[in-house]
């Protein structure tokens, strides 16, 4: 929902983040300004963050990541929170009842569901006794767009809503998100409300449901962790044998933060007065060549994944309606025939994901070839 290229579009979608969570804490009369640390995870580059800097007066801003270029971005430019990375699964580097807030946009849209229980358990860890929690989710509307998309591409999205109405969360693990940067943990996830009032409701108190306030699309829910819990629950989906308590990773011999890309520049175009001092005019002219080169890729790049997905997507539809066909006829009809469809569809998946892979490995050679330009690249043994 944030995500894109347009960066006006982009500063607003964090304005009007903004707005819907103080619209969202007003449900259960509070404000940002009732909340002395703060914390947003999966914070991106500080989209949400950025329009907090008043805030900042009164209130300690914290945010998180995976993306570590986009940390180090905000790190280098918003100088009112602070940042660190954190890894795909918990636990996070915050003590024990940090925050007494703590909001995102468009994370639990994502994750399956044991992903998305260790993740409430961590939250809990993380969030004081009697703190609030808003996160968001993909409930009806979403589901109605995807559904009529489906439908319009030739699909048949039927059990999507069949398994939502079963098990009241529904995992889409063959989206646009096949092939990207994340594991197979990440791709669209969508809710029944009376799934999050039963499942979280082990983790927290589930305070408001409301319905498409993140940014006129997601759900919010706003969550309290009860004052009389005083034990971490553990994850409903993920077995209690294989189950660790999420807390601080140790200090001798626990894993470190991974770099898992380099920093990245401030906005050329933007208030970057210092630039031509810091990379050169030479320097500066390739960077801009070589990002204007990486956008455009991207952009057509991504055109053409969605075109990808859609049409895998359609003809999996056309599978799945040859095969109730097939079933109706079945003593009359070889059905080896409709597995060897469904095996081609499972190879074009499989080539969209290798697709996606290699467009992954090209950006992050161009980020390369651009960070080598950076002033001491040679030093450090760069070209």
């Amino acid at each position: 929902m944030a995500a894109g290229t347009d960066r006006e579009a982009f500063y607003e979608s964090g304005r009007q983040s903004v707005r819907d969570l103080q619209a969202t804490l007003g449900a259960i009369d509070r404000t940002l300004s009732d909340y002395g640390d703060i914390y947003d995870f999966g914070c991106g580059c500080g989209r949400i963050l950025l329009w907090l800097e008043d805030l900042a007066a009164t209130s300690r801003l914290h945010g998180s990541d995976v993306d570590a270029r986009a940390i180090r971005w905000a790190q280098e430019n918003l100088p009112w929170a602070s940042f660190t990375v954190n890894r795909p699964v918990p636990p996070l580097d915050y003590p024990d009842a940090s925050f007494d807030l703590v909001y995102n946009h468009s994370v639990f849209t994502h994750l399956d569901e044991e992903h998305q229980d260790r993740w409430l358990a961590e939250l809990w860890r993380v969030t004081r006794p009697g703190g609030h929690l808003l996160l968001s989710v993909h409930g009806e509307a979403p589901l109605a767009l995807f559904e009529n998309a489906s439908r319009g591409a030739g699909g048949d999205p039927s059990h999507l809503r069949e398994e939502l109405d079963r098990a009241g969360i529904a995992f889409v693990d063959r989206d646009a998100f096949t092939g990207g940067p994340h594991d197979g943990s990440y791709h669209s996830t969508y809710h029944a409300a009376w799934y999050v009032f039963g499942h979280w409701s082990r983790y927290f108190r589930v305070r408001a449901y409301v319905a498409s306030r993140s940014l006129g699309f997601q759900d919010f829910v706003v969550l309290e962790r009860r004052a009389e819990d005083q034990s971490v629950p553990r994850p409903a989906s993920v077995p209690a044998a294989s189950y660790r308590p999420a807390g601080p990773a140790p200090a001798d011999g626990g894993p470190t933060l991974p770099e898992v890309a380099r920093a990245a520049a401030r906005p050329l175009d933007g208030p970057a007065v210092d630039a031509p001092a810091r990379y050169g005019a030479a320097s500066l002219a390739a960077r801009r060549a070589a990002l204007r080169l990486l956008d455009n890729y991207a952009g057509y790049q991504r055109e053409v994944d969605r075109g990808l997905v859609e049409a895998v997507r359609a003809l999996d539809g056309a599978v799945a309606g040859l095969s109730r066909q097939l079933d109706e006829l079945r003593r009359s009809v070889r059905v080896d025939g409709v597995l060897t469809l469904q095996e081609s569809t499972g190879r074009l998946w499989d080539s969209v994901g290798r697709q996606g892979e290699r467009v992954n490995r090209l950006e992050a050679d161009l980020w390369e070839a651009i960070d080598a330009l950076r002033p001491g690249a040679a030093e450090r043994g760069g070209t």
